[in-house]
């Protein structure tokens, strides 16, 4: 390689760097060089193709972005195993992980073929979906659509919560299950932005009536992220249109988004009020128990035994976080087994959620949920926790009986004990309201998530 090449590599890893921080950077770029940069086209040197596949799914944007900036026009990006580090590569490859298996595209003298690694696909089922209190509503929904034997209790289901939570899982759970298990019913999943781009295109090419019977013809439809349909009103006459004739024809149809269908900036009512039209169910981040359920699976797929100890010591670190989160982790961890040569015990699984995180949490108190409560309502202590009978404090004690319920592990007898002596019927009756007022009032459901915000920022320490 050339000095050129030794002098613009080393500046775009210079600006990595300040990105990334020093752990992120030591761990997946130390060991890249340039191998060629021309005609607008750069190629990636990297020691295996475990690094490779990981910079190309988490990092290309940001080594394009940089490299744009330091050649002065954009560039396409691919990777090739360098050769240069032998023993890390052969370390890294015998971790029996999806990236791993792209090692035995690399032929005898280590060098890739000039296009980029191709990313492993992932196939999601259902029977892999790792069920807990957070995602039980949506997961048990889901398979209520799938019941054929008898008439569902309802025929859509709209799943919403944050990034990461598992809706695409369960969505593509579904649709492998009808095309993988000789279903005569058609199925068809895509995410809203790929179902906007081929009506566009359908409309360009004078084929409306193609698509719209190829897509009311359907019977389960599976849209995920449909927030992607914000602003756009012509496509979201269309979709209710589709949705229309679905639901006349009593077929099933599964939508999922990041956001309530009322939060969803500049969707027609007419579509809210259609998606809202069956069961909604949202998914909360996994608590503790599922934490730890999802941490021991992921680690057994990937040939691994962790002890006891570990495993609940990365579920602790890891809970509240989104599958994505726990996913990356486990692959920093291993990755530093590899690199720094270590066994995995708690102080190096501590060491690494420090580094990648910064920051640690602890659980969320009843105290800390009080807290956040009294100074949006600007009550005192005694105020909140007195047994005394006061309009005023109704719905502070209801909302602190729905974060305690939705974000501890609290019985219903402990939080009403807790918040101003009730019983347990009164933090059930004030949970069930709670929900029912989030469903009609996107100001409540607004104020609610500021909230949960403030109560879980508390738990950072």
């Amino acid at each position: 390689m050339g000095h050129s090449n030794n002098e613009l590599w080393a500046k775009v890893l210079e600006n990595i760097q300040n990105q990334v921080g020093p752990f992120t950077f030591n761990l997946w770029f130390r060991n890249t060089e340039l191998l060629s940069c021309c005609s607008g086209r750069c190629e990636i040197g990297v020691p295996n193709s475990f690094t490779g596949v990981w910079l190309q799914r988490h990092f290309l944007s940001v080594i394009q972005e940089k490299l744009a900036n330091a050649i002065g026009k954009g560039v396409e990006v691919g990777f090739s195993i360098n050769g240069n580090n032998p023993e890390l590569s052969q370390a890294v490859c015998n971790v029996p992980s999806e990236a791993a298996k792209e090692e035995s595209q690399v032929n005898n003298k280590g060098i890739k073929d000039q296009a980029p690694l191709p990313l492993p696909s992932r196939v999601y089922r259902l029977e892999d979906f790792i069920v807990g209190p957070s995602n039980q509503l949506a997961y048990v929904s889901a398979l209520e659509i799938l019941k054929d034997s008898r008439p569902s209790n309802f025929n859509s289901l709209f799943i919403y919560g944050p990034v990461g939570l598992g809706k695409t899982h369960i969505l593509q759970g579904i649709w492998n299950f009808f095309k993988e298990g000789g279903q005569p019913l058609k199925a068809v999943y895509m995410p809203a932005e790929d179902w906007t781009n081929e009506f566009i295109q359908a409309l360009k090419g004078g084929k409306v009536e193609d698509f719209r019977r190829k897509y009311r013809k359907v019977d389960v439809l599976l849209m995920d992220d449909v927030h992607f349909l914000s602003s756009k009103e012509g496509i979201q006459e269309e979709l209710t249109h589709t949705i229309n004739s679905l639901a006349h024809a009593s077929k099933r149809i599964i939508f999922a988004s990041d956001a309530h269908p009322k939060l969803i900036r500049e969707l027609k009512e007419s579509l809210a009020n259609r998606m809202m039209g069956g069961m909604i169910a949202e998914i909360h981040p996994p608590d503790f128990s599922t934490t730890f359920a999802i941490v021991k699976a992921k680690v057994e797929k990937l040939g691994h035994n962790f002890s006891e100890e570990v495993l609940q010591c990365m579920a602790e670190g890891l809970k509240g976080r989104s599958i994505r989160g726990i996913e990356s982790t486990l692959t920093a961890i291993l990755a530093h087994t590899v690199t720094y040569k270590k066994e995995v015990d708690v102080k190096l699984v501590k060491e690494v959620l420090t580094q990648l995180f910064g920051q640690k949490r602890r659980q969320v108190s009843l105290e800390d949920i009080g807290l956040v409560i009294r100074n949006h309502f600007n009550l005192t202590a005694h105020e909140l926790h007195s047994p005394e009978r006061r309009r005023s404090r109704l719905l502070p004690r209801r909302l602190c009986c729905y974060f305690a319920r939705m974000l501890t592990n609290y019985s219903h007898e402990e939080i009403g004990r807790h918040f101003g002596n009730k019983k347990h019927t009164f933090c059930v009756t004030s949970i069930a309201k709670m929900k029912i007022r989030l469903e009609k009032d996107v100001e409540f459901l607004k104020l609610v998530e500021k909230l949960q915000g403030e109560i879980t920022r508390r738990t950072f320490v």
